[in-house]
């Protein structure tokens, strides 16, 4: 697959994701954003974690290791399962934490 579609499946991942995020901030008690809060929350949780993904995945390509060497069959799947899935997780989260970054420091939406 070329890394443009992959961007693209990371960015229809993530707006869904996102849109899970933005329903819930919508009917929460707990947390009131308005419209624009809630379109800016919409947009940069979708954004971010995408690059986020895609900057894990390319990192994972280009050091995931020819061999593991593990102690048992429960030891390898842990190592293959992080291997597979492992950095573009990572990567998510911190793109999930600059984006509620921007929105507190930035944008001054401190309930998100």
């Amino acid at each position: 697959m070329e890394r443009g579609e992959k961007f693209a499946q990371y960015l229809v991942t993530c707006f869904g994701i996102s849109l899970i995020f933005t329903v819930y901030f919508i009917f929460s008690p707990k947390v009131h954003l308005g419209f624009f809060g809630n379109i800016a929350s919409l947009i940069l949780i979708t954004i971010l974690p995408a690059i986020g993904v895609f900057v894990g995945n390319e990192f994972r390509r280009f050091v995931v290791p020819d061999v593991y060497f593990a102690s048992g069959a429960v030891d390898a799947f842990k190592k293959q399962v992080f291997w597979m899935i492992g950095p573009q997780c990572i990567g998510w989260v911190i793109g999930l934490l600059f984006a509620r970054g921007i929105m507190i420091n930035m944008l001054g939406y401190t309930q998100f």
